[in-house]
């Protein structure tokens, strides 16, 4: 009995630890834009090790950033209708690499459609939103 409560207290204590790693998202639209901001304390970057696009009525993911070496940080990056560029991200230490599109410099935000925004910080778990422009 004693074991199983001291093993429910270390997953409770891990689930708290991962929900608390996740980056807070907080969107600024901006005319047909939308601002994505993952500052800490609206003002400090933070370590962001992966952001996904996905198409939700389809599954497809538009644009995926995965963290290549160290730990990159961000403040923001912007999002238009339209045509993006991969590059969104400009981390102050560490590099990303895009993952999807795969070899392309831009990617496609289409207008009606909603989209999932996954952001993951040091934690297992992402932080997510839905975007639509």
């Amino acid at each position: 009995m004693r074991k199983a409560i001291i093993a429910v207290a270390i997953l409770a204590l891990i689930a708290m630890t991962a929900r608390f790693n996740r980056p807070a998202i907080r969107l600024e639209h901006a005319g047909a834009s939308v601002v994505v901001h993952v500052e800490t304390l609206g003002e400090y970057p933070t370590t962001i090790r992966r952001v996904q696009i996905k198409e939700i009525s389809t599954g497809k993911v538009v644009y995926e950033l995965l963290a290549e070496n160290g730990a990159p940080q961000i403040y923001n990056f912007k999002l238009v209708p339209g045509e993006n560029s991969t590059h969104l991200a400009d981390p102050e230490p560490g590099s990303y690499r895009i993952d999807e599109p795969n070899g392309q410099n831009s990617f496609l935000l289409e207008p009606g459609v909603r989209y999932r925004l996954k952001i993951w910080g040091n934690g297992w778990l992402p932080s997510a939103t839905d975007v639509q422009f």
